[in-house]
């Protein structure tokens, strides 16, 4: 009986605490969309293109390193205040997203 509790206490539990902690991304359909690229060369491999969002960031005063693509979100290693810290971080608007707790 116990064994019974507890995994239907995981299993309805997980949902809820993956929407809490896991940073979800927007995903920018609905509306209207335009869209230019023009590249020379290849397409930007997801290290290069994690580079240059961490470019992005640093230009914004946001002393970002180890940034990585995550879940639709930008993963980055900020350094404040002498302290490095986990933060995400939109890839559209570059604004950073809290995480409820």
């Amino acid at each position: 009986m116990r064994t019974g509790l507890a995994l239907a206490l995981v299993l309805f539990a997980t949902p809820a605490l993956a929407e809490r902690i896991v940073p979800m991304c927007p995903q920018y359909e609905p509306g209207l969309h335009f869209e230019f690229e023009f590249t020379i060369g290849g397409k930007m491999t997801e290290t290069e293109r994690a580079a240059f969002y961490e470019q992005r960031l640093r230009a914004r005063g946001i002393n970002a390193s180890q940034t990585v693509l995550w879940n639709g979100c930008l993963q980055a290693i900020v350094r404040e205040n002498g302290h490095n810290t986990m933060q995400y971080f939109d890839p559209e608007t570059l604004e950073r997203i809290e995480l409820e707790r």
